[in-house]
C-alpha cells in the first residue's frame, strides 16, 4: 500500500511517515520542505498548489492529509481559509478523480471549543455557534467537507482531532512557552491552577494515523467518523512544563495572574491586534496574549480517546516516562542549537 502524507515533514507528519515506514510501507511525502531520510519520496510543493498536489496524489492508495496553518487572530484571513479550507477541499477532489481508497483528515480539538469549559469531552459535542479564533472555524469546515465526502467515488474518509501536540520536532508550543523563562528567568502561570488541559505526545497521535490508514474501508466502522486522540491523563497547562524546567535546570520564578486579569488584558491586546493591516497573502503568528489563549489554558479543556479505542483500538503507544524522556532530549537539542545560533 502506498501512502501520502500531506505535511510530513512537520511534527506530525514525520511522525507519521516514521511509523509507516518502520510498519513496511511504501511512503510518499508532500510538503515545501525535503523529508530528512533521502530514502523517502518528497514532492516539494505548496499545498496551494493544485496541480502539484494531484501528481502526488496519483498512484497512491490512501492518503493522510496534515498541514494546516494556524494563528489565533479572530478575523477571517483569506490564506488561512485558503490553506486550510480550500486545500482539504483540492485534497479531497484530487483523491476521488485519482481513485483513491482513502483519506485520513488531521483535525483538531478546537473544532468544538467556544471557550467554555470541556471535561472528558467525547463526540458527542456539537460544532459551537461561534470559535474564539478563526483557526477553529475553519478546521470545523475543512472537517465537515472530509466527512461529507465519505462514499463519494468510492473515497472512505475519517477525521482525527489532536491537540496540544508535545514532542520531538516541536517549534510551536515548547519554544513559545520556554523562551520567555529563558530570557528573562520569570514563569507565568495564568488562572488559579486548577483547571486541566489534555496534552498528547506526537508519537501517539501518530500511531492512531497508522491505524486508521490499516482500517479504514467503506464499510468499516471507522468511516465517516471522527475521533478526538490524546493519551494521558490531563492536567494543569502550566504545571506541565515544570518538570522539563527543572530537569533542564532552568533558574526560574513563578508569577500568577489572576484569570480575570488576563481576560480583560487579551480583549486589549486582541483588539489592538485586530487594527493592525494583514497583507492579503500572510497570516498573523501566534503568541502573545490572545481570548483563545486565556480561555484554552485558564479552563478545563479535555477529552477522552474511549471512541477511538473502541473503533481503531487506540491505546497509547508510548508511556508517559517514555514521552518526557524523548521530549527532554529533543529540548536539549534545540537549546544546544540555539545557544550555537545566538
Amino acid at each position: 500500500m502506498t501512502t501520502l502524507v500531506i505535511g510530513g515533514s512537520g511534527m506530525l507528519g514525520s511522525a507519521i511517515v516514521r511509523q509507516l515506514n518502520g510498519a513496511g510501507a511504501d511512503v510518499r511525502v508532500f510538503d515545501r520542505i525535503a523529508y530528512p531520510d533521502p530514502r523517502i519520496e518528497t514532492r516539494i510543493s505548496d499545498v496551494l498548489d493544485a496541480v502539484a498536489l494531484e501528481s502526488a496524489i496519483a498512484g497512491v492508495e490512501t492518503v493522510i492529509h496534515t498541514v494546516a496553518a494556524v494563528s489565533q487572530t479572530t478575523r477571517p484571513i483569506p490564506m488561512m481559509y485558503a490553506i486550510n479550507v480550500g486545500a482539504t477541499e483540492s485534497v479531497i477532489a484530487a483523491c476521488q478523480r485519482q481513485g483513491v481508497g482513502r483519506l485520513i483528515y488531521t483535525s483538531s480539538i478546537d473544532v468544538v471549543f467556544d471557550g467554555t469549559d470541556i471535561t472528558d469531552g467525547d463526540e458527542s459535542l456539537p460544532y459551537p455557534a461561534h470559535h474564539l479564533d478563526y483557526y477553529g472555524t475553519t478546521k470545523m469546515l475543512a472537517e465537515r467537507a472530509v466527512i461529507a465526502a465519505n462514499g463519494v467515488s468510492g473515497l472512505a474518509t475519517c477525521s482525527l482531532r489532536v491537540g496540544a501536540l508535545y514532542g520531538e520536532n516541536d517549534h510551536n508550543r515548547f519554544p513559545v512557552v520556554l523562551q520567555p523563562v529563558f530570557d528573562t528567568g520569570i514563569y507565568t502561570r495564568l488562572g488559579d491552577g486548577t483547571a486541566k488541559h489534555g496534552f498528547a505526545f506526537v508519537d501517539n497521535c501518530a500511531y492512531a494515523h497508522l491505524l486508521a490508514a490499516q482500517q479504514l474501508t467503506l464499510d468499516s466502522a471507522i468511516a465517516g467518523e471522527c475521533y478526538f486522540i490524546n493519551d494521558h491523563p490531563p492536567v494543569n497547562f502550566f504545571d506541565f512544563f515544570l518538570p522539563y524546567l527543572d530537569a533542564l535546570a532552568v533558574a526560574y520564578q513563578v508569577r500568577s495572574t489572576p484569570y480575570g486579569v488576563v481576560k480583560a488584558l487579551a480583549r486589549v491586546t486582541q483588539f489592538m491586534a485586530n487594527r493592525r493591516p494583514i497583507p492579503a497573502d500572510s497570516i498573523p503568528a501566534s503568541g502573545g496574549l490572545s481570548r483563545y489563549a486565556v480561555e484554552a489554558t485558564c479552563r478545563d479543556f479535555w477529552f477522552n480517546h474511549r471512541k477511538a479505542t473502541r473503533d481503531l483500538g487506540y491505546a497509547p503507544l508510548f508511556d508517559q516516562s517514555v514521552a518526557f524522556d524523548r521530549t527532554l532530549a529533543w529540548l536539549r537539542t534545540w537549546i544546544a542549537a540555539r545557544a550555537e545560533n545566538s
